[in-house]
């Protein structure tokens, strides 16, 4: 299947200062895909390249399989749907607002207006078309914005920190919308958010940014520390990782949980990057288990619903943690 996105060798810079490093990455189509990472990781200036917006310095950006060229930008930007957290609205009635854009396409008046009423009942604001529409609260303009971007029928939707100032009522509306756009429609949702229950509730794939570099995890398995012993060894202060092929420079290391392996029996003698430790959380994960482990740092692993160890876990578990070299980024 063509992804809807590849990115290749992608750099993107701001006056010189390096935002953006991206080697390889694939969005699938269709797919939810949550992108989390800290203020200044590199997840705005990713969203603007996907909307194309920007286009990268270096590298390519393929838009299901295309190389996307100068003069393709108009013709595949209104293939892309970008909700930012604090959407303009126009100084005029919430139906004008939503119409905005097939009017642009020159779409007739009765159909953009059919659809636009359509979009409004579909993120809940049925009965709001001729409300003014700078009068309504946060979580409604972000719905209106919502609705002004689903009308349009995108091939993707991309919606940054959607629930920032949504109420309960309206971040609720906005997850059933973006599972219904993926299912129904086929829609490719990328979604930032700092909410991280959100993400892994809503998104079967997750993209780490950090320092404007896709990583293997989130922050919960990113450790800082100091190499040793000529770049073989990295020093976290509590536990001591050896380096397959070693490393010249680097002050964190990142461990992809879903490469953590938890056993409950004794490991072959010798075998590097083995803790002892205890598990201290267990929950459901989008499909997945989420297991934490306390074994000099705390860990986090991600286990297949039908893995042979998760039976014999519970909190408090004594249990042995192998850190495969393979599962080890250094930053």
């Amino acid at each position: 299947m063509t992804p809807a996105y590849t990115l290749r060798n992608v750099s993107f810079a701001y006056s010189g200062e390096p935002a953006l490093r991206v080697h390889d990455l694939r969005i699938s189509p269709g797919e939810i895909v949550g992108l989390v990472g800290p203020n200044g990781s590199g997840k705005t200036t990713l969203m603007h390249l996907l909307a194309f917006l920007e286009q990268p310095q270096r590298g390519e950006v393929k838009f299901f399989g295309d190389n996307v060229h100068g003069g393709d930008l108009l013709t595949v930007r209104r293939k892309v749907a970008l909700l930012l957290q604090n959407p303009y609205l126009f100084h005029e009635s919430v139906l004008a607002n939503v119409m905005w854009g097939l009017r642009l396409r020159r779409a007739p008046s009765d159909k953009a207006r059919a659809a636009a009423l359509e979009a409004l009942d579909m993120v809940g604001l049925d009965g709001f078309a001729h409300r003014y529409a700078r009068s309504l609260s946060g979580g409604e303009s972000q719905r209106v914005a919502l609705a002004r971007a689903l009308v349009l029928d995108p091939a993707v939707l991309l919606l940054d920190e959607p629930f920032n100032h949504m109420d309960r009522e309206s971040a609720r509306k906005t997850e059933e919308i973006v599972v219904q756009m993926s299912r129904e429609r086929g829609t490719t949702v990328v979604l930032t958010t700092h909410a991280i229950d959100k993400v892994h509730s809503l998104a079967r794939t997750v993209i780490y940014l950090w320092q404007g570099r896709v990583v293997p995890t989130g922050p919960e398995n990113l450790f800082k520390g100091n190499l040793r012993a000529h770049g073989s060894l990295f020093d976290t202060g509590r536990i001591l990782l050896e380096l397959e092929n070693g490393s010249t420079q680097g002050d964190f290391v990142a461990i992809d949980p879903l490469k953590l392996e938890i056993l409950v029996t004794a490991p072959d003698p010798g075998d590097p990057n083995v803790y002892s430790g205890k598990v201290v959380g267990l929950s459901d994960e989008n499909g997945r288990v989420r297991v934490v482990v306390d074994a000099g740092e705390r860990f986090t692993a991600l286990l297949g619903p039908s893995d042979s160890v998760l039976p014999q876990l519970g909190l408090g578990t004594e249990v042995r943690l192998r850190v495969r070299s393979h599962a080890i980024t250094v930053l």
